[in-house]
């Protein structure tokens, strides 16, 4: 089975991280291409490798194009269980935690683009902002109440590959927790696969100047 990746930069792009990440997990085998998002032409290049929306990532299995973050997650699930919880209810509430991250949480998105080798930078936090961290905060204090283990269901998976980029912008714009939830996006932040995806991230030079926030003062 020859699978591809499209994806954007590893410095700014969340969800070819999510992609990478859920790939590099179950060990599987595959070709990187990276479009630099962002300049002119990026969508129609998306477009002509199989990415119907313009949009990365986009997973192609043979031939087949898989063009959204959640599809390529219930792809390799049939492959590779390892990626949900095993026990069906708790495997819904990870989902239902994976679909409040894919169709929620857009103050946070937008007011702190991911930069993954940024620190101290400076964004606007309105109610919105901080509802959205809040609940999140909320999601992460109860980690390991779901399972035998560390992680939001126990074992590592889907659900803690999802909010690895949340992470990773509580650390680029300096957001505090506390108790568990600040122990778990340190956990998440120290995982290996994790480690190694801002690791590279680091070595790339493209810059994207709107992802760019100021210096905190």
């Amino acid at each position: 089975m020859g699978l591809r990746l499209v994806l954007g930069s590893k410095n700014y792009s969340s969800w070819s991280m999510r992609a990478w990440l859920l790939l590099r997990f179950v060990n599987a085998s595959f070709e990187e291409i990276t479009v630099s998002l962002f300049e002119p032409g990026a969508r129609e290049k998306v477009l002509k490798l199989g990415g119907q929306t313009g949009l990365v990532p986009v997973l192609e299995v043979d031939g087949h194009s898989i063009w959204d973050t959640l599809a390529i997650t219930e792809y390799l699930y049939e492959l590779h269980p390892a990626i949900w919880p095993d026990e069906r209810f708790t495997r819904a509430r990870a989902r239902s935690y994976c679909g409040e991250v894919h169709s929620g949480l857009n103050a946070l998105r937008n007011a702190m683009p991911v930069n993954t080798r940024a620190r101290r930078r400076c964004a606007t936090k309105t109610s919105a902002v901080e509802q959205d961290i809040a609940r999140v905060a909320e999601i992460w204090t109860g980690s390991g109440s779901y399972g035998d283990g560390p992680w939001l269901f126990g074992e590592f998976c889907a659900a803690d590959i999802m909010f690895a980029p949340i992470a990773s912008r509580f650390q680029t714009y300096g957001v505090s927790l506390t108790g568990q939830a600040r122990r778990y996006q340190d956990r998440l932040l120290a995982q290996p696969l994790v480690t190694e995806w801002c690791d590279l991230g680091r070595r790339e030079s493209v810059v994207i100047e709107q992802f760019e926030l100021p210096l905190e003062t």
